[in-house]
């Protein structure tokens, strides 16, 4: 039971709850810009500017950062007054090009353009791919549809979000192959850029070379560095701040910090999670700062509770040595059915 406050640390309340960035509403203000950002950010003036396309792969593990760059696109495509397209891609999602026509189409009216009988034809061809009876639709037709109310609207941004979520529906090959024509039929003023597991891109670019070739940038999304964590951090403790002028990561001290993202190897959405936990214990034992000692406390802590979770039931034995596990439907590594090989990386 928590015997503290977060007012001894000038806090309002604990600002690393909230670990998805899907749930941030300024997600401008909490985004760590790294040397892949600068990159993206040179990609993005073009295509805004109607200087180049591009079809764009972010790919990194969970918590990397994938959404909340694909996020920050929308939102800085949206300040630009240009036509966006965010669509998430969930393992509830059953048929892809059908939510992504419904967006299309939300998108077009928020815009301002009305369903009426003059609406022009690019809307309607989009407009037409909701109401498709089956998953075995003409691939090429649909990605031409697309491209082509991407570049009627131009500067356009379609940006999908974990397309690794496609193994959960029947429609993968097909899909797959209007993401093809889609990379064929853009012209320069627009950009598509998907997130996706690596082991899921690569099994896929395997599967599918003629995909694999269209991709212009692959952008892996690297660990934090130990500043980098730090000013993340930073961030989140700024938008909680009850009293000015203190250090901009108390209570947390700098090797603390280091010693968390050491914990976590740099990925931005345990950094969150570990914090969360840290900074709970701090308050709880009425801690003056957050320091290592405190942070291995909680580290060792979770270690053994995660151990005791693993220990199985009384009377259940684990697998012997060389046996058969059971297949899993659903991995997290988001691999699904495609080849074995690309299962083996986490």
């Amino acid at each position: 039971m928590t015997t503290g406050t977060y007012d001894r640390y000038g806090l309002t309340s604990n600002p690393f709850r909230d670990l998805a960035s899907e749930n941030l509403e300024d997600i401008e203000i909490y985004h760590v810009t790294l040397q892949v950002d600068r990159a993206l950010a040179t990609i993005k003036d073009e295509v805004a500017e109607r200087e180049n396309r591009a079809l764009v792969a972010l790919v990194g593990p969970l918590g990397s950062g994938k959404t909340q760059r694909l996020l920050l696109a929308a939102t800085e495509a949206r300040e630009r007054k240009a036509f966006t397209v965010y669509f998430d891609i969930t393992a509830k999602t059953s048929w892809v090009l059908r939510g992504l026509a419904e967006e299309f189409a939300r998108s077009t009216v928020l815009g301002g353009l009305s369903r009426t009988f003059a609406s022009p034809a690019w809307y309607r061809d989009v407009v037409a791919l909701q109401h498709l009876k089956d998953q075995r639709y003409d691939a090429n037709k649909a990605g031409k549809a697309i491209a082509r109310a991407l570049n009627e609207n131009a500067p356009a941004f379609l940006l999908l979000n974990d397309l690794h979520n496609l193994q959960q529906t029947a429609e993968v090959d097909a899909f797959v192959k209007t993401l093809e024509e889609i990379g064929d039929s853009i012209r320069p003023g627009v950009l598509v850029m998907f997130g996706a597991y690596p082991n899921y891109l690569q099994a896929l670019s395997k599967a599918h070379p003629s995909f694999a070739s269209r991709i212009n940038r692959t952008f892996a999304l690297p660990a934090l560095s130990a500043e980098e964590a730090g000013l993340l951090l930073a961030k989140k403790l700024l938008a909680k701040r009850l009293v000015e002028d203190l250090d901009p990561l108390y209570p947390f001290d700098p090797d603390a910090v280091a010693a968390i993202n050491a914990a976590v190897a740099g990925n931005p959405r345990r950094l969150l999670e570990i914090a969360d936990h840290v900074l709970e214990y701090a308050v709880a034992h009425r801690a003056y700062r957050v320091d290592v000692d405190l942070v291995q406390t909680v580290l060792a802590a979770r270690t053994t509770a995660q151990a005791i979770v693993a220990v199985p039931p009384a009377g259940v034995r684990p697998p012997a040595a060389g046996a058969t596990a059971v297949p899993i439907k659903a991995s997290t590594s988001g691999v699904g059915a495609l080849p074995r090989e690309a299962r083996s990386q986490g």
